[in-house]
């Protein structure tokens, strides 16, 4: 289960409306299972189907989390076109290139935000390196 508030989600939220019909991403932290800061990060694939975080604007962000005494508890993007749930890309995004066994962030969440025909629905999932898909809850306080 990861907890975050109800103004870090609407703020998600209104993230990927305002880059629909683009997909939207960035990364959640926080100590524990508890998100206490949320970062935007720039989709340079331009896509309503794929993302690609900006590399440095993620470099930055990782650096900020450390620096923060914090580590990175989930990815968030969204998918205009689709359900909150993975895709194929969504998973193979997960691990290293080349390497279906090892995963970038092992430990963190995979947030979706699910904006097709109007409607807004939000899931958490974890990933494992079997490609195993687990919906985990998402606590919003």
């Amino acid at each position: 289960m990861i907890t975050m508030s109800r103004e870090f989600l609407n703020e998600i939220i209104s993230y990927c409306k305002e880059i629909y019909p683009d997909e939207a991403c960035g990364l959640l932290a926080g100590k524990t299972a508890i998100i206490e800061k949320i970062y935007k990060i720039t989709n340079i694939r331009h896509s309503s189907f794929n993302y690609e975080m900006d590399a440095m604007e993620q470099l930055k962000c990782e650096k900020a989390i450390r620096k923060a005494g914090l580590k990175i508890i989930g990815i968030y993007h969204s998918h205009p076109t689709s359900s909150a749930y993975p895709s194929q890309l969504d998973i193979m995004r997960v691990y290293w290139p080349g390497d279906p066994d090892m995963l970038i962030y092992p430990d963190a969440c995979h947030m979706i935000v699910g904006l097709i025909g109007g409607v807004t629905e939000v899931k958490a999932f974890m990933i494992n390196s079997r490609q195993k898909i687990s919906e985990i809850k998402l606590n919003i306080i």
